[in-house]
């Protein structure tokens, strides 16, 4: 039997308001908090085949082709008592657009299952999902003023993960991107997203392992690795990055504010470098803040500067730094 994927489709609130919306879930102590970004959704959980993928998300890229970016005004709170226990943001602005852009992407694989018609459409940003209804009067006087404008560039198509109870991001498509370029000789469509969406990314790997083959032999691929730390059942830091052909590139690392200074990054980073041992590289190398403080962290760690990258991030310059882990091959 074909494997079913549960997918969403919805419009992630972006930037600041999103920082603050997941400040008042917190405050709530709303589930959802660790589950979903801040979001209006467009459609509802579906259960699609795996062959429909690549259709669900040539719906998704046909709607949001056909319309531009969404400007949202956010607030005040309202609820959905007494039908449902749920506490969330009204949501104006362009609501013909919304409405448009719904009705585009509600199609395909992406319809309503036969015989279940779905509510009406109320674009709203939810706070929590299942507020206890005595607590409900308190949130709605202390939220009432807030408000909060926002323009939404994108629609996104989540997973649901049993494993973790988390929906994550599948694809991200552009609102408003032009489809098709050089007519009159060859026409190509072209997509933004944020990230590649599965066919582009198992088009890219099988492309890029042959490109690897037949540029460098027997040159390995990159190969992602991700290191987590946990303290009594708690994600408390993560390091992640690419395994290369000689050397380790270190990404990203990141410690909980909270747990700082109890040697967690060190461990991290250890890790990731026993990580490279084993895979016989010689280095791991690193990007880091000129000047910032992971600077002096990773210089005890034995890492050197081996060059300044001028303007790197934000207009801040960064120091690329290399630790030798194993004598280079012959």
């Amino acid at each position: 039997m074909a494997r079913r994927r549960q997918l969403a489709v919805l419009l992630a609130i972006p930037g600041r308001a999103a920082v603050e919306i997941d400040g008042l879930r917190r405050a709530l102590g709303a589930a959802a908090l660790s589950r979903i970004v801040p979001h209006v959704t467009l459609v509802p959980p579906r259960n699609v085949g795996e062959d429909d993928l690549p259709v669900v998300l040539e719906v998704v890229r046909r709607a949001a082709s056909a319309l531009p970016p969404v400007r949202l005004e956010l607030g005040p709170p309202e609820s959905f008592l007494p039908v449902t226990p749920v506490l969330y943001l009204s949501v104006g602005g362009d609501l013909e657009t919304l409405a448009e852009l719904r009705r585009l992407l509600l199609a395909g694989p992406l319809c309503p299952p036969p015989g279940r018609e779905e509510r009406g459409f109320v674009p709203h940003v939810t706070i929590d999902q299942r507020i206890e209804p005595a607590r409900l009067p308190g949130a709605l006087e202390s939220l009432k003023h807030y408000r909060a404008s926002v323009t939404v560039t994108e629609v996104t198509v989540v997973e649901f993960h049993p494993e973790t109870r988390r929906w994550l991001s599948l694809a991200a498509v552009a609102l408003g991107q032009e489809r098709v370029v050089g007519r009159g000789g060859v026409e190509l469509e072209l997509t933004v997203s944020a990230g590649l969406d599965p066919d582009s990314e198992a088009f890219f790997e099988e492309e890029w392992a042959a490109y690897a083959r037949s540029a460098y032999g027997t040159h390995r691929p990159e190969r992602p690795y991700a290191v987590t730390a946990r303290l009594d059942g708690e994600v408390v830091g993560t390091a992640s990055g690419e395994l290369r052909s000689r050397l380790c590139h270190l990404h990203y690392l990141i410690v909980a504010a909270g747990a700082r200074r109890h040697g967690i990054g060190s461990q991290l980073v250890r890790a990731v470098e026993r990580l490279a041992i084993d895979d016989g590289l010689e280095s791991v190398r690193l990007e880091t803040r000129a000047g910032g403080p992971a600077e002096g962290f990773y210089r005890r760690l034995g890492y050197e500067a081996t060059a300044l990258l001028p303007a790197w991030v934000e207009g801040r310059d960064f120091l690329l730094m290399e630790k030798a882990i194993s004598p280079p091959r012959g």
